[in-house]
């Protein structure tokens, strides 16, 4: 298990601009891997249909499988477009993923939206950067350095001033909320664990496990 503050900066991208980067990261940066992931974004009550409605929740609790490893990962601090949040990460062994979701599905957590993505990530100046594909979406990048809670402000201005070199824009709290909520609304990824087995949903979602 791991604790680290994140402090992250994210936006879109048109696909020119992210052919852009990619040529630009992969000639003056170093690339690290690519990421095919499954996220399960956890929701308490309800799935918001805007997250002004969920504003003040600090809890982020996630799914995700990443190269077919499984792991939970809970991010705790309000989310935003330039966030410092705690996250913990707690690997998962693949036959033991149905129990532990099953623990949450008893403790409560049961709504999820399901969305994959495939992602480069690079070392670039210090920071890590990664260009991600959202599958039937878009593109984005995330720029992030993870560090101690003391040092958060100064990763924020190292930071913006690479983004503003680049030309690259992060969300306002505004944008990131509507690209979420565009997500978070579409049906055919929202799921109910109460009502539905995750072995039905693995099915679905099969070349990310198997």
């Amino acid at each position: 298990m791991t604790s680290q503050t994140e402090v992250e900066f994210i936006g879109n991208l048109p696909k020119g601009k992210f052919e852009e980067l990619k040529r630009l990261f992969e000639k003056e940066g170093k690339f690290k891997k690519q990421k095919d992931r499954i996220s399960f974004m956890y929701f308490r009550n309800n799935i918001p249909k805007d997250l002004s409605e969920i504003k003040d929740e600090p809890v982020d609790l996630r799914f995700r499988v990443t190269n077919k490893q499984p792991e939970i990962v809970l991010k705790y601090g309000l989310f935003n477009a330039a966030h410092a949040r705690k996250e913990v990460s707690i690997p998962l062994k693949p036959e033991e993923v149905e129990k532990h979701l099953e623990l949450l599905s008893l403790l409560g957590w049961n709504l999820v939206v399901i969305y994959a993505t495939k992602t480069l990530t690079y070392d670039y100046k210090g920071i890590e950067f990664a260009l991600a594909e959202i599958k039937d979406y878009g593109y984005n990048f995330e720029a992030e350095i993870l560090t101690d809670e003391s040092k958060a402000d100064e990763a924020k201005k190292i930071i913006t001033k690479e983004l503003t070199k680049l030309g690259l824009k992060p969300f306002d709290e505004q944008g990131l909320n509507k690209q979420c909520n565009a997500i978070n609304n579409k049906k055919d990824i929202q799921f109910d664990f109460s009502k539905k087995s995750f072995k039905e949903v693995r099915e679905r979602f099969r070349e990310f496990f198997d």
